[in-house]
């Protein structure tokens, strides 16, 4: 399953303060500075993320890579995450290595972005800590995890696809916007209807911004790892429940976990 990280920018002059480290080509990361940054840092990436979760994440290993040479490849695709493997794009499409490159005006300027090559990493990382929730539900906790979930199972409804990608991006936007690596929307955009969340074109708007603010308060008030379980044990939301939230948190099951979490 491919997974994409998208950006809406309110461009700017210049005005970063990158680190001299790594190259920049009219102020954005390089192709070149990309791979490097990605060699250099790719173990205390998730380390960093490990400490963050307070959890271990095993076997995942983090490239760089030319995403435009696949068949099958978003023009806004800035990650993609396969079952322990993370894919970041060198294609030069990224803001900056960091947030924390930018100037404290720029951030201010910026309306929202995550456009970063480490807030990408942490957002892919968090897909696999959500396949390894999902191992660690089955195999220890006993507990099932929803068929819309399981990405090996073919025998799901149009609107089980929809919500479930709508949940796991949503959950991964949360976390790299909680661990400081992107800036969310001030005030995400809430879809009027269904036509208007299932146009192609509000694909980033709502499946990822809207989705991380309509994750946020259950995410917060669960704690991550116990929510996230709770989450892929139940069937995800339909369109009207992604339009009504307080209809798909009002009939979340929530089971018993062995493993206390």
């Amino acid at each position: 399953m491919k997974h994409l990280v998208v950006i809406l920018l309110f461009t700017i002059p210049a005005l970063s303060g990158y680190s001299q480290e790594y190259p920049v080509k009219n102020g954005k990361p390089t192709s070149r500075g990309i791979s490097q940054y990605i060699e250099d840092n790719r173990d205390s990436l998730v380390a960093e993320y490990e400490r963050f979760v307070r959890d271990t994440l095993y076997n995942v290993w983090i490239y760089a890579e030319d995403l435009t040479q696949y068949d099958i490849v978003d023009s806004l695709e800035l990650g993609r995450y396969y079952p322990h493997e993370v894919f970041i794009n060198i294609a030069e499409k990224f803001l900056a290595y960091e947030l924390d490159d930018l100037s404290r005006l720029r951030k201010t300027f910026t309306e929202e972005s995550n456009k970063f090559v480490k807030g990408t990493v942490m957002h892919e990382l968090t897909h696999a800590y959500i396949h390894q929730i999902s191992l660690e539900m089955q195999v220890i906790d006993s507990v099932r995890v929803h068929r819309a979930y399981q990405t090996y199972i073919w025998i799901i409804r149009t609107h089980e696809t929809f919500g479930s990608v709508f949940i796991e991006e949503g959950i991964c936007e949360y976390m790299a916007g909680k661990m400081g690596e992107i800036i969310p929307p001030r005030k995400p955009v809430r879809p009027a209807n269904i036509e208007e969340l299932t146009a192609r074109e509000n694909k980033y708007q709502f499946q990822y911004k809207y989705a991380a603010s309509f994750l946020e308060s259950f995410l917060d008030t669960t704690g991550f790892k116990k929510g996230v379980k709770i989450l892929l044990h139940n069937p995800p939301p339909t369109y009207e429940e992604i339009l009504e939230p307080a209809r798909f948190y009002g009939r979340l099951v929530v089971p018993h976990f062995s493993s206390g979490n």
